[in-house]
C-alpha cells in the first residue's frame, strides 16, 4: 500500500506583506515551516499505517525552492519514508491551478497511490482548494476536512467537520483526503531512532522536463487567476460608551447616533 502526503512550507506569520508591483508574498527575512494541517495529514498517514495489516509506504511530495529540502527531512523524521522536490524557477507565481496540475503529473510519475493526504489549506494562500483539484486532475474519490480516520473491514471510516456537525463517512481506496488544522497532535518531530534515516536518507529531485510537464500550465503562464489589486480589509468601528448623563440623555444622545447613521429614522 502507497500512501502520499503533499506539503508545503509556509512563512510562519499571519502578518503577511505584500509586494506591491508583483502582489506576490515577500518572504524574505519571515521563518518557513512546514504548513500545520498538512502536518494533521501526515499524522493520518501514520495512523493508517498502524491500522493496516501489510506493508504501507509514506511518501512526500513538495514544490518549492531547494531550501525545502530541510522540512523533508523533517517529515521522515516524523515516520515518511521517502521524499520528492519538484523545484525549478518555471513554478514561481503558480496558483492553485498550476499547482495541482503540477503535483497531479508529479504524483502519477512517482507511481499509483491509495491514499494521498493534504492539508484542509495553507497559511499563506488560504484558498482551500488545491486537494480537492488534485482529486478531480487524477480522477479520485475526495473527502474534505477530515477529522478523524480508520480502517474499518477493508474501507475507511471518515469523520468530518461540516460546520454545524461532524459527518461519518465511508470510503475505499483510491482517494484524496484533506486534513483539518488542529484535527490532530502533530506527529513527534525529534524520533531520535529516525534522525540518523532522515539525514542520509536520498531527496528524489523532480523538474518539470523529468516529470514531462507542459510549460504553458505552470508558473505565472499557466495561471488562471490574476491579482489585479490588495487592499487590507476596512477597520470596524469601536463602540461609543455613553455614561456622563443621566439615563434620559444618554438615550436620548444614543438616538441622536443611530439616527445621524441612518439606522433609525
Amino acid at each position: 500500500m502507497k500512501i502520499l502526503l503533499l506539503m508545503k512550507t509556509v512563512p510562519d506569520t499571519t502578518n503577511a506583506k505584500i509586494d506591491p508591483e508583483t502582489n506576490n508574498l515577500i518572504r524574505d527575512g519571515v521563518k518557513t515551516i512546514i504548513n500545520p494541517s498538512d502536518l494533521c495529514g501526515l499524522k493520518f498517514a501514520l495512523n493508517v499505517k498502524e491500522q493496516v495489516d501489510e506493508d504501507v509506504e509514506i511518501s512526500v511530495l513538495t514544490m518549492g525552492p531547494p531550501s525545502a529540502e530541510k522540512f523533508l527531512r523533517e517529515c521522515i523524521q516524523m515516520g515518511a519514508e521517502e521524499a520528492y522536490l519538484l523545484e525549478g524557477l518555471e513554478f514561481k507565481g503558480s496558483d492553485t491551478i498550476a499547482t495541482s496540475y503540477a503535483l497531479s503529473e508529479a504524483a502519477k510519475s512517482i507511481g499509483d497511490f491509495d491514499i494521498i493526504f493534504a492539508g484542509d489549506q495553507t497559511m499563506d494562500g488560504d484558498t482551500g482548494q488545491v486537494g480537492s483539484q488534485v482529486a478531480e486532475n487524477l480522477g479520485m474519490n475526495q473527502v474534505t476536512y477530515i477529522t478523524d480516520i480508520n480502517y474499518v473491514d477493508g474501507e475507511y471510516e471518515v469523520k468530518r467537520n461540516i460546520g454545524e456537525g461532524v459527518e461519518t463517512v465511508k470510503i475505499k481506496a483510491p482517494f484524496v483526503a484533506t486534513a483539518l488544522k488542529g484535527s490532530v497532535n502533530k506527529p513527534s518531530k525529534f524520533a531520535l531512532k529516525r534522525s540518523k534515516i532522515a539525514k542520509e536518507k536520498e531527496i528524489h529531485d523532480l523538474t518539470a522536463e523529468s516529470v514531462g510537464l507542459d510549460l504553458d500550465k505552470i508558473g505565472q503562464k499557466g495561471s488562471l487567476t490574476i491579482v489585479k489589486d490588495l487592499s487590507a480589509p476596512e477597520k470596524s468601528e469601536t463602540g461609543i460608551i455613553i455614561d456622563e448623563g443621566s439615563a434620559e440623555e444618554n438615550v436620548n444622545k444614543m438616538i441622536d447616533i443611530l439616527v445621524g447613521k441612518k439606522l433609525l429614522v
